[in-house]
């Protein structure tokens, strides 16, 4: 099923560039990492915060008018451009703050993306109210969930930069990621899959996806309410029921992702990447559910949950590139023909790519002597990295056979 685009065409800055920022910005923190303090929270940050929330607040709002069948209201482009500005500006004061220990700047930029975050999620709920019955609907209350998740999220993590270290700070550090990820992340991702996922394969959807997505909602919202309340109560127990109860909700939404990907196997980087992202996101889930279903000592939980994260950021930095990979050149528009020149770019060496970074990411999880976690992690960086040049020779790509198209038709 290819889903209606009725979003903004062509180049706009602040959709299109901060995402690139973020990326390159957490590269130089990777190569560097090791004489820079608080590396590991700012590369996962800057993926997480940073470039994933960007892409997630842009692509939500994509979706969610292709769904409904909706234009842009008035002052859509302008609001949204506004909404992509103080999330970003937010972004960056909490990356400066909760390194720099300046709480006050924490603070005022949790409150930042909190503000651009509830915005965001109002503008949804508007555009919701306004619409007609469409057969999708459903993502956009996956949307509204992760936007209300993030608002949550935010006010946690800016709690949590104030507390100090101990059992208290353990518990709600993992309150602060459960909420970020199973809700903020996963619910947009699993949202935006029910139609995304058979467009990049080229095929039909699972006609059974739509009811089961519609399902395994009130699943997800429970699972993690009751991971949350357990860590903030700091009953290890209670938060990995909670986040095993989610593994179900993933497992019965995935019957719907199962019967396009028979009908036609990933060929190109967009599918192949996500789909070894979501193995990744599953991976990542059930290891918490386990560290925590294990756990007793709320103040060391978060040397626990460090390879879990790691895995995590693979997964979501996978899922990333994947879908822009896929979406870029799609909402740049032109025509079908400018559309697979920009795509013919991102997907150069795409077998290799995914090949590479999942290998290295097994390298570097794995207990492997430091030399060969050294050369696996500098492979997978530059095998990331190859994203950036080969986005702007699509975009070139692009540019140019946009302008053969006009030149045909004058």
């Amino acid at each position: 099923m290819v889903v209606q685009q009725k979003a903004a065409r062509g180049r706009w800055a602040m959709r299109d560039y901060p995402l690139v920022a973020w990326l390159l910005a957490a590269l130089c923190v990777a190569v560097v990492h090791r004489w820079l303090e608080e590396s590991d929270w700012l590369l996962l940050h800057m993926v997480l915060l940073g470039a994933l929330t960007q892409a997630i607040v842009v692509w939500s709002w994509h979706f969610a008018q292709a769904v409904l069948h909706a234009g842009d209201a008035p002052g859509g482009r302008r609001h949204q451009t506004w909404r992509l500005a103080l999330l970003n500006v937010g972004a960056v004061l909490v990356v400066v703050g909760v390194p720099t220990r300046v709480w006050v700047v924490t603070l005022v930029g949790g409150t930042v993306v909190a503000t651009a975050t509830t915005w965001h999620g109002w503008a949804l709920w508007r555009m919701l109210r306004r619409s007609l019955p469409a057969r999708f609907r459903v993502s956009v209350h996956y949307y509204l969930g992760s936007a209300a998740s993030l608002v949550l999220g935010a006010g946690l993590g800016t709690w949590l930069a104030y507390l100090p270290d101990g059992p208290l700070h353990g518990r709600v550090l993992v309150a602060h990621a459960l909420t970020n990820v199973l809700g903020w992340v996963g619910l947009t991702l699993t949202g935006t899959l029910l139609t995304l996922w058979p467009t990049m394969l080229r095929t039909r959807m699972d006609d059974r996806a739509e009811p089961w997505t519609r399902r395994v909602l009130p699943i997800f919202g429970a699972a993690i309410l009751v991971a949350v309340a357990g860590a903030l109560l700091g009953w290890s127990w209670l938060a990995a029921t909670g986040v095993a109860c989610y593994l179900v909700g993933l497992a019965l939404f995935g019957r719907g992702l199962w019967a396009p990907v028979r009908r036609r196997p990933p060929s190109e980087f967009a599918p192949a990447s996500v789909g070894a992202g979501l193995v990744w996101l599953t991976v990542a889930v059930a290891w918490v559910a386990w560290d925590l279903a294990r756990s007793s000592d709320w103040s060391l939980i978060h040397e626990e949950l460090l390879s879990p994260a790691a895995a995590l950021t693979i997964g979501l930095l996978q899922v990333l590139l994947g879908a822009s990979s896929y979406l870029l050149p799609s909402v740049l528009g032109g025509g079908p023909s400018v559309v697979r020149a920009g795509q013919a770019w991102l997907n150069r060496w795409w077998l290799a790519r995914v090949a590479v970074l999942n290998l290295t990411a097994v390298l570097w999880l794995a207990p492997t002597p430091w030399p060969v976690k050294v050369v696996a992690a500098s492979c997978g960086l530059v095998t990331a990295a190859l994203f950036v040049p080969l986005m702007a020779g699509g975009l070139r790509a692009s540019l140019r056979a946009r302008a053969e198209v006009e030149a045909t038709r004058t």
